[in-house]
């Protein structure tokens, strides 16, 4: 099994880029690839050659049942934030979207299950391939190339059509989870977005239009509009709990600026954690996510950081302050999820050697998951 021979080389927040390996193919000899990489381009997840205790090997038909699957994207266009998601573990798929408005706080949520992978496309990966799902409440196509994403959506109270420019490098990292599983998780910032959202008359953003005699209020993607995308496949543990943080973001002298931070899924000293500035991708080691009173009547604030053990040149400390939440919880026994998203305040600081980065009262996405699968 092919190991990444410095499995702390990713926090190192300047390594070169060169020295990330590109490959064809995540599996390898019938075993995974672990590592950092600049680019995946096959995630052949059927060719692992998994086994049973018996050591009998599985056919493709198993393999093909535990692979949990998810892809989350989202789209700013000042006011307004789009967050959408299309999720299966095979024996349930799952898609949502939601609209928030940051100056005023509202949020809008559409959200759709089915059994089983039914009317649901999952082809190729997040380099080549396509995920759609078809409901008659929610329907999402992601097709994914090399240099774009085209997103297109329909739901009660909104339409999509939007092409997404990939322009940096991402993050695209594989590790161990447990005896026998592993996983991969691609995250990177989309920063040219080209087509437009239409609001329907049925959604509580449209009030203007209709009061005008208008039935939808289309909003074009221009300039200002960024996106993320965050993709992930593997085999997880059977009860798998993870915190995460996102933050995209424009910062006072005009960088952009994306943050992703995760607790909880990869593991063995490796970590997606990354940060973008202006496309340039600077890997973070990992974290620890301080979340307490959760049965508080008022959220109380959070705490992201990193335990700084001096071999590191980075520092790493945050609060997040929760304001609205996209929570569902599930329990069908043999499967459960309790699911929050939360959206509110950042503040603090990110220190990469030399280069500092102040964060204040900027808005993000923070989540807390619990899945049983």
């Amino acid at each position: 099994m092919n190991q990444n021979p410095n499995p702390n080389a990713q926090n190192q927040p300047h390594s070169p880029v060169g020295a990330r390996p590109v490959i064809e193919q995540l599996i390898q000899e019938g075993q995974p690839t672990f590592g950092v990489f600049t680019q995946v381009k096959s995630i052949n997840y059927l060719d692992y050659h998994s086994h049973l205790i018996s050591q009998k090997t599985l056919p493709n038909w198993r393999k093909d049942l535990k692979a949990n699957q998810f892809c989350f994207i989202q789209i700013i266009q000042p006011p307004y934030r789009l967050c959408l998601a299309l999720a299966t573990i095979k024996l349930a798929t799952s898609a949502f979207v939601y609209l928030y408005n940051d100056e005023t706080d509202e949020l809008e949520i559409c959200e759709a299950l089915q059994p089983l992978t039914r009317q649901t496309q999952l082809i190729g990966g997040c380099y080549q391939g396509r995920m759609a799902f078809t409901h008659n409440k929610l329907t999402v196509t992601l097709d994914f190339t090399p240099s774009q994403i085209a997103v297109a959506l329909d739901s009660k109270h909104i339409t999509l059509d939007a092409m997404l420019q990939r322009q940096a490098q991402p993050l695209a990292i594989c590790t161990p989870t447990g005896r026998r599983g592993w996983t991969y998780t691609q995250k990177e910032p989309l920063t040219a977005v080209m087509g437009h959202m239409c609001i329907k008359e049925a959604s509580i953003f449209n009030i203007a239009a209709v009061t005008a005699g208008s039935q939808t209020k289309q909003i074009d993607f221009d300039a200002s509009a960024i996106a993320n995308l965050d993709w992930t496949l593997g085999y997880m543990r059977r009860e798998t709990n993870w915190f995460w943080t996102c933050i995209n973001h424009y910062l006072p002298d005009g960088r952009h600026f994306l943050l992703n931070l995760s607790m909880g899924v990869n593991e063995t000293g490796m970590s997606e954690n990354a940060c973008w500035l202006d496309g340039q991708i600077h890997y973070l080691p990992p974290v620890m996510f301080v979340r307490k009173a959760l049965q508080a009547a008022v959220p109380i604030t959070w705490r992201v950081y990193h335990q700084n053990l001096g071999w590191s040149n980075v520092d790493i400390d945050l609060t997040f302050t929760p304001m609205t939440v996209y929570q569902k919880t599930d329990n069908f026994g043999v499967l459960a999820s309790i699911f929050e998203q939360w959206l509110g305040w950042y503040s603090g600081e990110i220190r990469l050697g030399d280069t500092v980065i102040r964060l204040d009262h900027v808005m993000g996405l923070a989540e807390d998951h619990f899945a049983k699968w």
